[in-house]
């Protein structure tokens, strides 16, 4: 420390670098907020043109470069946002986007193939929930062989060829492999390149580019394979069914990654109180829990990470702890109670009382006395994720998330507009 100079922050004695970083990190701090602040404000001038009401906008730090903006409102009320902060399309996502609930796969394959390879996968494939485009199911005498292969691309979510001696370099394969690449390029379906008895030597420039595995159709632990990996999840699931964590994932969080869904539902249905770091876990123990490989559990992780839902730390076996906004985005799906309901009731009773703030632990929690510690806790993250309300964290505040909370202006809009 320089002599004759004594650096304190937040009233105690600091050495130099630590006075330093502290006002780093409260710049960083303040222009965090500066965004946040325009990002409400801006969204709270718009209403939702589907269904009329101002939605709920959540907009969480990540790290210290950046942030996640993600609403429950229509993708219009998304782009409406967006056009208003100047921000680029998509940079505010929805928390939930439609999907194809059925994979639909265009079979490509040569003639010769079709009885020996590329039936015999077609009918494992629909066995295990996956619609399949196959000539020889879908083209009749008298159709136009143009227009039902065009109609086959069109509605697939997987343009998969096997790729043989006796397809490479033909004219007609070739010419279904540029329409599934084109569908590819253009984001409407993805490119499967399956190598059977072929090595990658024999494949044109452009598919050395792509990744074509060598596989064994008569293998049962790669079709399952395949199977989970047109699933969208990259595990061996039970055979001729699809994974369980794909069949039991709820309808309305469509937009995230089944491993990311899996990962998202130990950490809620393991957490006690549903705070920060509650609870703590490593990508082996989800692993273990849930069926998932270890590289399906980080890619998972990854996913929730950079949505800024949980947090890492990186070490041999990483560990990982859910930040509230984890419980905000998924604890009506995987937990017995609805936190955007609950939160509703919470600022119903709030504008009720004609309080000006409460004390969670003498007030609240007497109020919704029936209430799990779980169960309340979320719902006031949401209020807080949601700007709702204001609230006071002390150290020693757990079981709660906050220890006081502050109605403003916005709990009064919010009940306006769904209480």
């Amino acid at each position: 420390m320089a002599k004759g100079f004594e650096f304190k922050l937040g009233g105690r004695t600091v050495n130099q670098k630590q006075f330093m970083d502290g006002i780093k990190q409260k710049m960083l701090d303040q222009a965090f907020a500066a965004i946040e602040e325009k990002v409400r404000g801006t969204a709270g001038a718009i209403v939702d043109p589907q269904t009329g009401k101002r939605p709920a906008v959540f907009v969480r730090r990540k790290g210290n470069d950046g942030y996640v903006i993600r609403t429950e409102g229509s993708p219009e009320f998304a782009r409406e946002l967006e056009r208003r902060l100047g921000l680029e399309k998509g940079q505010v996502e929805n928390v939930t986007v439609a999907a194809k609930e059925v994979p639909h796969v265009y079979l490509a394959h040569a003639s010769e193939d079709h009885e020996s390879l590329a039936r015999p996968l077609a009918e494992k494939l629909m066995a295990a929930g996956i619609e399949v485009w196959l000539d020889a199911w879908e083209i009749r005498t008298g159709d136009s062989l143009r227009r039902k292969m065009e109609s086959g691309l069109s509605d697939c979510t997987h343009f998969v060829v096997l790729l043989t001696e006796n397809s490479i370099g033909k004219p007609w394969v070739e010419t279904e492999i540029d329409a599934g690449f084109l569908q590819a390029v253009q984001g409407e379906s993805r490119f499967m390149g399956l190598r059977i008895g072929v090595p990658i030597t024999r494949l044109s420039p452009f598919l050395k580019t792509l990744r074509c595995p060598e596989t064994d159709l008569d293998d049962e632990a790669e079709v399952a394979a395949l199977i989970a990996d047109i699933h969208g999840v990259s595990t061996k699931p039970p055979r001729g069914e699809k994974p369980t964590y794909v069949q039991n994932a709820p309808s309305g969080i469509e937009g995230w990654s089944a491993s990311a869904v899996a990962v998202a539902r130990y950490l809620v249905t393991n957490s006690v109180n549903g705070c920060k770091f509650d609870p703590q876990t490593t990508v082996a123990k989800v692993a273990e829990a849930t069926g998932l490989p270890e590289e399906d559990v980080r890619l998972g992780v990854l996913d929730l990470s950079d949505s800024a839902l949980i947090e890492t730390q990186r070490m041999d076996d990483m560990r990982f702890w859910p930040l509230i906004g984890l419980f905000v985005e998924f604890d009506r799906h995987f937990l017995d109670f609805d936190n955007q309901k609950d939160a509703v009731a919470v600022a119903n009773r709030l504008v009720s009382e004609g309080v000006s703030q409460a004390d969670i632990a003498e007030d609240v929690a007497s109020w919704f006395a029936d209430w799990p510690v779980r169960r309340l806790n979320s719902a006031l993250a949401y209020l807080e994720e949601s700007k709702v309300i204001d609230a006071h964290h002390s150290l020693g505040q757990p079981p709660y998330v906050m220890s006081f909370l502050f109605v403003t202006d916005r709990t009064r809009r919010f009940v306006r507009d769904h209480g």
